[in-house]
């Protein structure tokens, strides 16, 4: 396993053992994998750290309430904000399951943070979930003066399917009166159910947590049969990706999605699109959430976060550098 870091070995190790005598995820109904996966939601976050504030909410949305949360680090009034969409396949995962991610990158950003608790699949299909967090990222941009935000300065992220959802997001503002973003930071996206790429057939069989199978369940959980599955705002890597904000888009090395945003970055430099690229090494999907055992993650939270800083603040960092 040449080029694996030694923590997220750990890491496969822990998560083979845990799943040791149990049938695999795609094998299981969206109730029973909703379970397993809560099972690892206090061990995941026991590391979580404290912050200044934090405040729930339900807000009005088209398919009913959404129950959002925001991670009030501290910091002055106003701040940028970041919308946050988290992963699980569009099945799994809640603000529960991101608690310890929403409060870094607050903390580490200084950033507002609020997080999204979109309606799920396969109870709630394409496009209820891209619903949810368009209305969301609405909602927050007008009560941005009430919880703290400077609309100006608003982002939206996500992880995996919350990636997805992201990216999603920027198009239906883009193509439908906003509210303008600054920017959207993709962390290692699932924007196609194109399954037959290189990184699916070197990582894909599940050893790397992640498998193909899995993938597949994952967009037959969420789409239905066409045209939801030829939409560009399901498979945002077929969209036409001129006119949005600055992205950073990552990818994890050892993870069946890479090729999903490495096709991402390929299409954005086509279109002549802003975007940076992050390649973090040696490790796999859902890196973030594993900070309780795996090194780097703290240190790839900090560089999404860095990212988020100098897209909100591009005067300032003008000005250091020509005083220096």
């Amino acid at each position: 396993m040449a080029g694996i870091h030694p923590d997220t070995i750990k890491v496969m190790e822990f998560l083979a053992n845990e799943g040791k005598g149990q049938p695999p995820l795609n094998e299981l109904t969206p109730a029973e994998a909703r379970q397993r996966m809560a099972k690892f939601l206090q061990f995941w976050n026991e590391d979580a750290p404290p912050i200044a504030k934090i405040v729930n909410r339900n807000i009005a949305g088209p398919h009913g309430p959404i129950y959002v949360r925001i991670y009030d680090p501290g910091s002055a009034l106003p701040s940028p904000g970041i919308v946050f969409f988290h992963g699980g396949g569009f099945v799994l995962g809640s603000i529960e399951t991101h608690e310890g991610v929403c409060r870094r990158l607050a903390i580490y950003s200084g950033c507002r943070v609020v997080s999204v608790d979109y309606r799920l699949a396969p109870e709630h299909k394409f496009p209820a979930p891209l619903d949810d967090c368009v209305a969301s990222t609405r909602w927050v941009a007008d009560h941005a003066v009430e919880i703290g935000i400077d609309p100006s300065r608003l982002f939206v992220s996500g992880e995996s399917a919350g990636a997805s959802l992201a990216l999603a997001t920027t198009l239906v503002l883009r193509d439908e009166g906003g509210p303008a973003l600054r920017g959207a930071a993709l962390i290692y996206g699932c924007y196609d159910t194109d399954f037959d790429t290189a990184s699916y057939q070197s990582f894909g069989a599940g050893e790397y947590l992640l498998s193909k199978q899995d993938m597949v369940w994952f967009w037959d959980q969420y789409l239905n049969d066409s045209p939801d599955r030829e939409s560009p705002r399901a498979r945002p890597l077929r969209a036409q990706l001129t006119g949005l904000p600055p992205l950073l888009v990552i990818a994890a090395e050892f993870d069946p999605l890479l090729d999903d945003s490495s096709r991402l970055a390929e299409r954005l430099r086509a279109a002549g699109a802003r975007h940076d690229w992050l390649l973090w090494p040696g490790v796999i999907h859902g890196c973030i959430l594993m900070t309780r055992m795996l090194s780097p993650a703290e240190g790839f939270l900090r560089e999404i976060a860095s990212w988020v800083s100098r897209q909100a603040h591009p005067v300032e960092e003008s000005k250091s550098a020509e005083g220096r």
